[in-house]
């Protein structure tokens, strides 16, 4: 009797078994700290449940039926294997992959057999392990139940009908399994505070056996291809500086707190201030990795090869640093190394990881089973979010929400920012007072210039002339549709030039490019040459933050005081110029001020925030000469207190999202729902968004081909997808058909049909700026 068979490539059950059995002693052996916090908090052996997981995870596959499967879709390799003289039982990864591209072209599948075969192996696990007579931990087998995404309200119907005798009704041999988990998933209510920790805890406890479980298997699968396996490492702090900066020595002694807010000048030395803070908490033994928490998807690759160069590895979600590091790569093989790593980053499995807050907002939901993974990774976690007053009421409400978790898991946070407000203490709940460090050096000086109302570029004329004279300058625009018109205007007056826009609507390669044009023009090392920096650039918020570039010259539409603190870290950040200057103009759309997107978007109108409508009487005050009119970081701060003097009152729609994603925490902490996720992951089926912005959908600007499956899309969105809003997208859609320059095409992910949307329009320079050009409804974000 032959062996039984893991897969249709031939590696069999057992050398499987074996395999992720390894991987997972590996991952526990390289991370002790895991199963040393899961013992803390839970009084169990996380190496035990993981060891039991491995070993019976996939013991389904006995089954006759998926057995009968796997073998047909083996002969069917075997054949194809002997037409092209080649051993047919010889184990050969890269001939099995060779194999399912061609199959995949002929729009078939490897395992046809095995997808039509009615049995899913790991309900079969369940059953098997039962029949043994062995009894699997409740945690063991929530995590086999979950290893292939299954554990889902998407798939009741394979838990109700897999296993049947065909013809049969009724419920099948597995579904008593999934009525089980539906039990459990109801245990606890949010009825108390005490109960809202006590199911966080219990969902800690059950995603660290399915993310490790997932994790060995993932890797044992991959090196069973012949494909190589990402290093796993640990965080180690590789640059020492013999002297730290007064922010360093700062965060040095906020880590003492299991919670700090950190308030330091743009420039003086905040991401190593991070990674000294990250350190202490891991040699404290409080957690084994860092996360770093931006306000957008958009941190800069400039962050991340900083972090790189004093930490080693550094992961970056929803970034172009994957883009910068692996765009290059042409090779497949390659390639697929660098989308795997990809995928670590996703969920928090590097030793430093940067990302935007809603991914970490998202994970709480628990909407996709990878969430889980990222939940349990986060909760070892040390926390940093940078950039904190960035953030809305509606994000704050949010925010709050994950904060009271990750004290919940006891993971240690730093916020920081160069100008949160001193109520901020409050609303975090913080027993000490906010942590200030001034910067190193004299700050660069910079001036404030009151430029009048412009609703185009027309109006700011004199000030891009002046920056086309002297070479350089940065203008800050508040919405993609201005930004582009910018652009335009110099393609109008001065053709020869080629100013280097920035916004969000790029590909993450195109992005990468651009941030690197960016710093070549503007960077550092430009500035240090005998002719200095050289490049206007035209930045949405895209660039408010880690972009480090500066000109002398800087023109930015009005923004609260907060925000524009961070546009001015940009002015005359190296000190190229004795006096940075800076015109602020007041943005108008058919004659009337236009706030977007600092507002609320009512009745198809913006109605400007109040800390807009302040900044914006204090500036159109500003004396316009003299040492009045210059502004220190010192000012930018008091500015920013008068301005938000106490916590944001959450109430309308803020506290309605805050409360549903409280409810989503209660209902998803143990079985996915079936529901639509927005590409973003700002958005849950409109029952709750991570910041308030329209829905939104990817664009492709390649033609798709069928994907085997979810992951195979997904890596092909990292290249060649762009989030939009979906009021843009069927605005475009809703065109005749000469002039629409979007399209809908059917393609297939895995067994399911999708729409996807297409356009041959992009441009490298100008991105979807096109969608903007002929923009005739309110734009209400550019995230």
């Amino acid at each position: 009797m032959m062996e039984p068979l893991a897969k249709p490539s031939g590696i069999s059950l057992r050398d499987h078994r074996q395999h992720v059995y390894e991987q997972a002693l590996h991952i526990l052996q390289l991370w002790p700290f895991l199963a040393e916090k899961y013992s803390r908090i839970s009084g169990k052996r996380l190496r035990r449940l993981v060891r039991e997981a491995a070993w019976w995870h996939d013991l389904g596959k006995e089954h006759p039926q998926w057995q009968q499967a796997c073998r047909q879709d083996y002969e069917v390799y075997r054949s194809w294997r002997m037409a092209r003289e080649l051993d047919p039982d010889q184990l050969d990864p890269l001939a099995y992959r060779e194999f399912s591209r061609e199959k995949r072209q002929s729009d078939s599948w490897s395992a046809q057999a095995l997808l039509k075969a009615g049995l899913r192996h790991e309900f079969a696990s369940l059953q098997m392990a039962e029949a043994s007579g062995h009894k699997l931990h409740p945690l063991v087998q929530v995590a086999i139940a979950a290893h292939h995404a299954k554990l889902s309200y998407k798939h009741r119907h394979r838990w109700l009908e897999d296993g049947r005798p065909a013809g049969a009704t009724g419920a099948g041999p597995f579904f008593k399994y999934w009525e089980a988990f539906e039990r459990q998933s109801t245990l606890y209510a949010y009825d108390s505070q005490a109960l809202w920790k006590e199911r966080l805890l219990a969902r800690y406890e059950y995603a660290a056996v399915r993310a490790l479980l997932q994790l060995a298997d993932t890797r044992a699968s991959r090196a069973e291809g012949g494909e190589e396996l990402p290093q796993l490492s640990t965080f180690e702090l590789k640059v020492r500086y013999p002297q730290l900066r007064p922010v360093q020595q700062a965060a040095l002694g906020a880590a003492k707190e299991p919670m700090a807010i950190l308030r330091a000048p743009t420039g003086s030395g905040k991401t190593y201030a991070a990674l000294l803070w990250a350190e202490q908490q891991i040699c404290q033994g409080r957690a084994d990795r860092l996360v770093l928490a931006m306000p957008t998807r958009f941190t800069s690759n400039a962050l991340a090869m900083s972090m790189e160069e004093n930490v080693g590895e550094t992961g970056l979600y929803h970034s172009s640093a994957w883009a910068q590091r692996y765009g290059h790569l042409s090779h497949p093989r390659q390639q697929s190394m660098a989308r795997e790593q990809q995928l670590m980053a996703q969920i928090l499995a590097t030793p430093v990881t940067v990302c935007t807050v809603d991914h970490l907002l998202m994970s709480l939901t628990g909407t996709k089973e990878q969430q889980h993974a990222t939940f349990f990774f986060l909760a070892n976690s040390a926390v940093v979010f940078d950039e904190a007053d960035f953030y809305d009421s509606f994000v704050q409400a949010n925010l709050l929400v994950l904060i009271q978790a990750l004290k919940t898991l006891q993971v240690p946070m730093l916020i920081m920012s160069a100008t949160v407000p001193d109520s901020a203490a409050r609303l975090y709940e913080l027993r000490n007072s906010i942590v200030k460090a001034g910067a190193a050096d004299q700050a660069p000086r910079r001036r404030l210039q009151w430029a009048g109302k412009a609703e185009g570029p027309e109006a700011a004329a004199p000030i891009l002339e002046k920056m086309v004279r002297i070479g350089s300058g940065i203008i800050y625009a508040n919405t993609v549709a201005r930004a582009v018109a910018y652009y335009r205007w110099f393609e109008r007056h001065h053709p020869q030039l080629r100013p280097i826009l920035y916004h969000s609507r790029f590909t993450e390669p195109d992005k990468q490019a651009i941030e690197q044009r960016l710093l070549q023009a503007l960077g550092k090392d430009a500035w240090k040459c005998p002719q200095g920096g050289r490049g206007i650039a035209i930045l949405t918020q895209i660039g408010e933050m880690s972009v480090n570039i500066s000109a002398s010259l800087m023109l930015s539409d009005l923004c609260p005081w907060d925000r524009l603190a961070q546009r001015l870290g940009r002015l005359n950040r190296f000190s190229e110029s004795p006096l940075g200057t800076a015109y602020l103009l007041e943005p108008l759309k058919k004659g009337e001020t236009y706030a977007a997107p600092y507002g609320e978007l009512l009745k198809r109108k913006w109605q400007a925030s109040q800390p807009f409508l302040r900044t914006l009487q204090e500036l159109a005050q500003w004396p316009q000469s003299g040492p009045k009119s210059e502004i220190s970081p010192q000012e930018l701060v008091r500015r920013v207190n008068a301005l938000y003097p106490r916590p944001p009152a959450f109430n309308g729609m803020a506290a309605t999202n805050q409360r549903a994603l409280i409810n989503m925490m209660e209902q998803n902490w143990l079985i996915v729902p079936h529901t639509r996720v927005d590409d973003t992951e700002a958005e849950i089926a409109a029952k709750w968004k991570s910041r308030h912005i329209p829905p939104q959908q990817v664009v492709l600007v390649e033609c798709p081909p069928n994907f085997e499956n979810w992951h195979e899309y997904q890596q092909f969105v990292l290249e060649y997808g762009i989030a939009c809003p979906l009021w843009l997208i069927e605005k475009e859609l809703r065109k005749p058909d000469d002039q629409r320059r979007l399209g809908k095409l059917s393609r297939w992910v895995g067994d399911e049909e999708w729409e996807l949307i297409y356009t041959s329009f992009y441009q490298q320079e100008v991105g979807l700026g096109f969608l903007y050009e002929t923009e005739t409804e309110t734009e209400s974000d550019d995230w």
